[in-house]
């Protein structure tokens, strides 16, 4: 089933796409980021060039295959740095499940069912993009989600025991994000087997709470820069601008990766045959300028949110 038009505008162009570009505000477009991680900000695109062009130019399908892999290491890689924002606030961890692994387990699960059921009718980038080893009977499966989910139970209710025990808050946030990565992971990828859901469930997990954190340490940064709160008005026109900016930046990418490489989205970008790109030099070429922006968005997106490098990042969070 194709995405519809509407659907893939506001899920994948407006979130998927969008966030990426959201990153320049924590670097590129602010002086003081610039500096403090001026050395990988340079670094990365540098890398990102070279890898795209190289593993493209020798093989299309080899690169979209390890750029998958890329892709879902640095989605399980955030899941758990939005682990650590809650873990900030909340003195209350598991014990016998520790926080760590309940949301690599709310993630790895959902893939290793993706590998070995083999049986999925989407994919990350590309088809068969994914390796699979289908060696797994549905039946397995059903009695593997039981103890998928019951290890999550076990969790909430080991917490709620130290809480009471303890007499502190219980950590909601911390659990609902818990939930939330188990449920979209769950969802997305064991339950529904289509493009459409995946692809729903894919972005309200990741795109949506990234370009949220982005805006609110951009504007929550001015707070404790100006020692003084900003208006609401304020905040909306700064919040707007960001997010029409990312917007701007993300359909252009798409349009020129519709009409260079994909034409599949005619309805929406119109039709360029002539423009269409073959030669697989020119192709490896355009692909490696194209996917910049996205590789490099993976690799910052690994030292930006360290507490250590940034001085910001833990008064932001506490307030």
């Amino acid at each position: 089933m194709k995405i519809p038009l509407l659907v893939w505008v506001f899920f994948v162009l407006g979130v998927d796409v969008s966030h990426v570009w959201s990153t320049i505000f924590r670097t590129y477009l602010s002086k003081e980021e610039r500096n403090n991680y001026s050395g990988i900000i340079k670094l990365a695109p540098i890398i990102a060039f070279l890898f795209t062009f190289i593993f493209s130019w020798y093989s299309e399908s080899l690169f979209w295959r390890v750029l998958a892999y890329f892709a879902l290491y640095h989605f399980i890689k955030q899941q758990y740095g939005f682990l650590k924002l809650y873990k900030i606030k909340s003195s209350i961890n598991g014990k016998i499940f520790k926080d760590e692994v309940m949301i690599y387990l709310g993630t790895l699960y959902p893939v290793f069912i993706w590998h070995f059921l083999g049986d999925r009718k989407f994919n990350w980038f590309s088809t068969d993009d994914f390796i699979t080893f289908p060696i797994l009977s549905t039946t397995i499966v059903e009695i593997l989600n039981v103890i998928y989910f019951g290890v999550l139970v076990a969790w909430v209710v080991e917490l709620l025991l130290l809480s009471k025990n303890r007499i502190k808050e219980f950590p909601i946030g911390k659990v609902l994000w818990v939930f939330s990565t188990f449920g979209t992971w769950w969802l997305g990828i064991v339950y529904f087997n289509s493009d459409f859901s995946f692809t729903i469930t894919n972005v309200i997990a990741h795109g949506i709470p990234y370009m949220f954190l982005v805006f609110y340490y951009v504007e929550e940064k001015k707070v404790i820069q100006n020692n003084d709160n900003q208006s609401f008005s304020k905040v909306f026109v700064s919040v707007l601008w960001m997010l029409l900016i990312c917007l701007f930046l993300g359909s252009s990418e798409e349009l020129f990766w519709d009409i260079f490489i994909n034409n599949e989205r005619v309805d929406l970008f119109g039709n360029w045959p002539n423009l269409y790109v073959d030669h697989q030099f020119f192709r490896a070429l355009i692909i490696a300028v194209l996917s910049l922006p996205q590789i490099t968005h993976y690799i910052l997106d690994g030292f930006i949110w360290k507490g250590k490098d940034n001085p910001y990042l833990k008064n932001i969070f506490t307030r």
